[in-house]
C-alpha cells in the first residue's frame, strides 16, 4: 500500500506558494517543512533552512524552487542525502555545476527531475509518443515568451526562456550531437537601463534539423508554441492554448487534451518514482540546454 510522503518546501516565492497551493490539497505528500529565507511570518512548519531541521522532520523528499544561484548547494545538500527532489529551472548557473549534480546523483541513485512545465505538459507528452506520424523532422518554429519589467539583461530573458523550447526540441530529435546559432536581437531603452526586447534564434541541429525560435519580452499575454514540421504532416504545440494541441498529417488530425496540469503531473511522477524506488534524472537534459544556452552570444 502507498503511504505518504514526508516532503519538504525550499523557496515560498511566486513557484513556491504554488507548489503549496497543490500539495496542500495532494494527500500523497505531508508537508512537513517550508523553508523560507526570511524569518518572518514563521509558523507551525515554517522554519530557516537547517540540516538539522530535514533529519528532525525525516525528510524523504524535497521541492527546490529558491533562486537558481541557490540550486546547485541546496540541491547537492539533499542529494547527498540521498533525498529526491524536484528542481526549479534552469537547473543551475553552469555547465560544471550540473555535471557535478548529474555525477552525484547517480552514485547516490538519487532522483532529480526538473520543472521544464513544457516537457511535462500532458499535451506534450501525447504528441511526443506519436511524432512519427509526421514522418522526418525538418524545420522547427517557436514563439515564446511574456513582458517582464524585472528582466535586466539578455541573460536574465534567455535563462527563464529559452529552457521552454530546447526542452521540447531535445526531446523530440533526441541527442544533439552539434547546433549551429545564428542569434539577431533588438533592445530598447527604459529608465536609462539596455532592455532585451526580442531575439530570433536560428538553430542547426546535426547539421539536419533546421530551427528558428523567437523570444520576446514585449508582449504582456504568455506565448509557448511550437510547430514541427515533418515530411508527412505537422505538430502543433501550445502550451497556453489547450485547444490547440494536435498533429495533422494526410487527412487526418488528432487533437490532445490536459486532464491535470503540468505542476500536478511533475508531482504524480514524482511520487510514483519515489515509491516504485526508480532512479529518474532530468540532469541530461538540463546539460544538453545549458550547453546550447552557453553558446548563444550578444
Amino acid at each position: 500500500m502507498d503511504t505518504k510522503i514526508n516532503l519538504a518546501l525550499v523557496g515560498f516565492g511566486k513557484f513556491g506558494k504554488k507548489y503549496y497551493q497543490n500539495i496542500k490539497i495532494d494527500k500523497r505528500f505531508d508537508l512537513k517543512v517550508i523553508f523560507k529565507k526570511s524569518a518572518k511570518n514563521l509558523n507551525k512548519i515554517s522554519r530557516k533552512f537547517s540540516i538539522q531541521e530535514i533529519k528532525k522532520n525525516n525528510i524523504q523528499a524535497a521541492i527546490i524552487c529558491t533562486p537558481v544561484e541557490t540550486h546547485y548547494k541546496l540541491a547537492k545538500i539533499f542529494i547527498t542525502k540521498k533525498i529526491p527532489i524536484i528542481l526549479e529551472k534552469p537547473a543551475s548557473t553552469s555547465y560544471n555545476n550540473i555535471y557535478k549534480l548529474l555525477k552525484l546523483s547517480k552514485k547516490k541513485n538519487c532522483s532529480v527531475i526538473i520543472n521544464h512545465s513544457d516537457f511535462y505538459n500532458q499535451c506534450f507528452e501525447a504528441i511526443l509518443s506519436k511524432k512519427k506520424l509526421i514522418g522526418k523532422i525538418n524545420f522547427i518554429e517557436g514563439f515564446f515568451g511574456k513582458y517582464n519589467k524585472d528582466y535586466k539583461n539578455h541573460k536574465d530573458l534567455l535563462k527563464d526562456w529559452i529552457p521552454h523550447p530546447l526542452s521540447l526540441i531535445i526531446s523530440l530529435i533526441g541527442n544533439i550531437n552539434k547546433v549551429e546559432i545564428n542569434n539577431k536581437s533588438s533592445s530598447f531603452i527604459k529608465k536609462s537601463i539596455k532592455m532585451p526586447e526580442l531575439f530570433k534564434i536560428k538553430l542547426i541541429f546535426n547539421k539536419k534539423i533546421k530551427s528558428e525560435i523567437t523570444i520576446w519580452n514585449t508582449k504582456k499575454r504568455k506565448k509557448r508554441q511550437l510547430i514541427v514540421y515533418g515530411q508527412n504532416g505537422l505538430i502543433n504545440y501550445d502550451g497556453c492554448n489547450p485547444n490547440k494541441n494536435f498533429i495533422k498529417f494526410k487527412k487526418t488530425i488528432i487533437n490532445f487534451q490536459n486532464k491535470i496540469t503540468p505542476m500536478q503531473n511533475i508531482l504524480t511522477k514524482f511520487y510514483k518514482t519515489i515509491n516504485a524506488k526508480k532512479f529518474v534524472s532530468d540532469l541530461p537534459l538540463a546539460l544538453q540546454i545549458e550547453n546550447i544556452n552557453s553558446k548563444i552570444k550578444f
